[in-house]
């Protein structure tokens, strides 16, 4: 957004001027709440359109940071907000789409996505989700219908990759065509929160190596959320990589001092290396911050 779009109406409405310096400041919550004030107010046309700008890509941001967490319901909830206020946006629509699919709701997923398609009938994106909804409910000749899409193909390093997937679906070949559009999707513009929904597929497999090499291609992209560093280091736990592990939870309470599920996690994965008197001090920080945390409650009274 142009400069002098974005500071327009500054000194002219105290809730917009806030909502501003916070969304500037990487506050996004705060902005939400204080443009959500600005837009209840009456007030010109002009600033109530920059309004709604910031207040949309605020939630959007939010959304982003939740995805990547793992937390597909909040994202999906400010998503919903944002779309509200903007319909005619067909990345929004679709990212609502890869919110419900990660949370296994594809009646939710495919509604949203028909509409991002309505929006945008050249969509690659939203077409390879399609295929992939339709591959997991076997429907394999709508899964046919979505992946053989003009703009699809783009989204493969080579066209024989794309003739590939096209054989494997015609083969109702349900895992090698999960690896493919996998690497379809890899370089889309969900790309990192579509790793964490793999990875967390596999964790709940008990499929921990591939969980652990899809988490790992997340961080590179995004490596300042504490929430994927906990979530890959619980990986890293089950594969008995503990040294791997406590790094990885000590940067996650670095980034974030006060995340409670950090200190809990960080606590085992001391006492798993042998030091317990560290590990105590660590569930002690965990309660710290949330006092009814279930392990640490548990993990900080063993000898």
């Amino acid at each position: 957004m142009a400069l002098v779009t974005r500071w327009f109406g500054f000194g002219r409405n105290a809730d917009f001027d806030a909502g501003i310096r916070a969304f500037e400041a990487g506050s996004f919550e705060e902005a939400v709440e204080a443009l959500r004030r600005c837009l209840e107010q009456r007030c010109e046309p002009a600033l109530r359109k920059t309004a709604e700008e910031y207040w949309v890509q605020a939630h959007s941001r939010l959304a982003f940071a939740f995805a990547i967490s793992g937390r597909f319901d909040v994202a999906a909830s400010h998503l919903s907000e944002a779309v509200a206020v903007r319909p005619d946006y067909a990345d929004l629509r679709f990212r609502l789409a890869w919110a419900h699919f990660s949370m296994n709701e594809p009646a939710k997923a495919q509604s949203s996505l028909e509409e991002a398609l309505a929006l945008n009938p050249n969509y690659a994106d939203a077409a390879l989700l399609r295929a992939m909804i339709h591959v997991q409910s076997e429907n394999w000749e709508a899964a046919l219908a979505s992946a053989d899409f003009p703009e699809v193909a783009s989204r493969f390093r080579e066209r024989s990759e794309h003739e590939a997937l096209l054989r494997a679906i015609r083969a109702q070949d349900a895992e090698g065509v999960r690896k493919l559009l996998e690497n379809a999707i890899e370089g889309s513009s969900q790309g990192e929160s579509f790793h964490v929904t793999v990875a967390e597929g596999y964790a709940k497999e008990g499929r921990f190596d591939q969980a652990a090499a899809h988490y790992e291609i997340a961080l590179r992209a995004v490596g300042h959320y504490p929430d994927l560093h906990c979530k890959y280091a619980q990986v890293l736990l089950e594969l008995d990589r503990l040294g791997q592990a406590l790094d990885h939870l000590d940067t996650a309470v670095r980034l974030n001092p006060r995340y409670a599920e950090a200190h809990a996690q960080r606590g085992i994965a001391l006492r798993r290396l042998g030091r317990g008197d560290d590990a105590r001090e660590a569930f002690r920080e965990a309660l710290k911050f949330d006092p009814h945390h279930v392990i640490a409650e548990l993990e900080v009274l063993r000898p």
